[in-house]
């Protein structure tokens, strides 16, 4: 779930437990049972032999890109950063799209209008990567003065929500606000290739920004569909006009995203986006128990009914101690490109305070998690344009996907162990040209992984040694 800078982080976990009724397991079997984020490897069990076969000539989706969120804690990258940080936030992790929460007219947290620093944050980060990040912006909150309860931030107040006048809710104000955002930042040079016209509309914050809206109108809030007609009316009159993503809600369990889609206009969204916040009565995140595999019925279930590109907008392992998630991480983006076909996907905090974020940052010091080295896997070495390809594993629990440049003259396999024994992975290139290959592997082992270790060429027997709960990423030129 979205949440607010780090001293309310204790409310928004304790909160988290009200919304778990409505967002538990789907009853669709998971593909294979779960590695639990604290079980142990069998680290002296004989490698087993599996072969990763790859499919060039077999196409799939075709990629947006990877990316994450800076909506907070923008002070830890501007005006001083520490050094290096930019390099390794965007080229060095393959950074392709940078999430920006919509900060125009705060009028009650007025620190929030200073988008200069947004601006400086993209001027830095084209400097790094040598051309501009692709910008996804999400509204947390319009203004105050367009809220019920005129407040940015929601209390758990049942009116955290449009505002009504003469018995209506303000769906052209609501409409009239993107239109002026977006007319400012493209003012300061901030012009979105892509917008959600509500961060996590399924749910009231218990501490930060949000506004509600039901999937149609009910007597108590404004529906989704509705507000997203005025603001795609609001916006077609710019000379650049975004496309648009939603319902951005904050999971994908007991068909949550389907309810939206059944009364939204898919004519007016480019993309289908959400994020994948999930917790059982049992009060433990879904990512930690049962685990990432639980996930495959429920995307199994959306790709299903999408009818339009589907997009992984925001997840992070809340409650990870710090240490936990970067297995996690690794197995979610691959059902989320494999089961589900998901074209981007994004982590939410890009950099935050010390034990969260994929990169941690306390005072001038950062710290690259595990998470991370989970995103870098899959970003490093595909982009924007690159289409997922056939890659099948013959043993369950070796998992591959693989990413072909528009041009075919390089494949980025990724290839991931989720059982506790090792694995000597065998990979079959399937007719790809390979004439020249790295590999590199990250084994996680929280609080003490092997991460990102340059494993050199492909050897001559193609084979990849992987520990148990491990990933490498195999690049082949032509």
């Amino acid at each position: 779930m979205s949440r607010g800078p780090a001293p309310l982080r204790v409310v928004v976990l304790v909160a988290t437990v009200v919304l778990a009724a409505c967002i538990r397991h789907s009853t669709a079997p998971p593909a294979a049972t779960p590695a639990p984020a604290n079980a142990g490897v069998d680290e002296t069990a004989p490698a087993t032999p599996a072969v990763v076969t790859l499919a060039p000539a077999e196409r799939h989706q075709t990629l947006e890109g990877f990316g994450a969120a800076v909506a907070w804690y923008q002070d830890k990258l501007v005006p001083n950063p520490p050094a290096g940080i930019y390099e390794t936030i965007f080229p060095d992790l393959g950074l392709d799209i940078l999430r920006l929460r919509n900060r125009f007219h705060r009028m009650v947290k007025q620190e929030d209008n200073n988008i200069a620093q947004d601006v400086e944050i993209v001027r830095r980060a084209t400097a790094a990567l040598g051309h501009p990040p692709k910008i996804l912006m999400s509204s947390w909150s319009p203004p105050a003065g367009l809220k019920a309860n005129h407040s940015e931030d929601c209390h758990d107040d049942k009116n955290c929500t449009l505002v009504r006048e003469n018995g209506q809710f303000v769906y052209d104000k609501f409409g009239a606000y993107w239109h002026d955002a977006l007319v400012y930042y493209a003012s300061q040079g901030i012009v979105p290739d892509w917008i959600s016209i509500e961060n996590e509309p399924s749910f009231i914050p218990p501490s930060w920004e949000g506004c509600k809206f039901d999937p149609s109108e009910t007597e108590h809030f404004p529906g989704y569909d509705k507000a997203l007609t005025a603001v795609h009316a609001a916006v077609a009159t710019l000379p650049k006009r975004p496309k648009i993503l939603g319902p951005e809600v904050l999971g994908i369990h007991h068909g949550l995203v389907a309810d939206y889609l059944k009364l939204m206009n898919l004519d007016l969204v480019d993309g289908i986006a959400h994020h994948l916040y999930e917790m059982g009565p049992d009060k433990i995140w879904d990512w930690k128990d049962p685990g990432p595999d639980s996930y495959v019925g429920p995307m199994q279930e959306l790709a299903a009914v999408a009818k339009k590109p589907l997009w992984q907008t925001e997840f992070s392992t809340i409650d990870d101690g710090g240490a936990l998630g970067g297995f996690e991480i690794a197995s979610l983006i691959h059902h989320s490109f494999v089961t589900e076909g998901v074209v981007a996907w994004l982590y939410w905090d890009l950099v935050w305070v010390p034990s969260s974020g994929l990169v941690s940052i306390d005072g001038k010091t950062p710290r690259v998690r595990d998470q991370y080295y989970a995103l870098k896997h899959f970003a490093r070495f595909t982009d924007p344009g690159d289409v997922r390809v056939g890659a099948s594993s013959d043993a369950p629990a070796v998992r591959a996907s693989a990413f072909a440049s528009p041009a075919g003259d390089r494949l980025a396999v990724i290839v991931i162990n989720a059982g506790p024994a090792p694995a000597d992975v065998r990979v079959d290139l399937g007719g790809f040209p390979a004439a020249s290959s790295a590999v590199y592997r990250t084994v996680f082992r929280p609080g003490r992984s092997e991460t990102w270790k340059e494993l050199g060429g492909l050897p001559a027997s193609r084979v990849v040694p992987l520990p148990g709960r491990s990933i490498a990423t195999v690049v082949l030129r032509s």
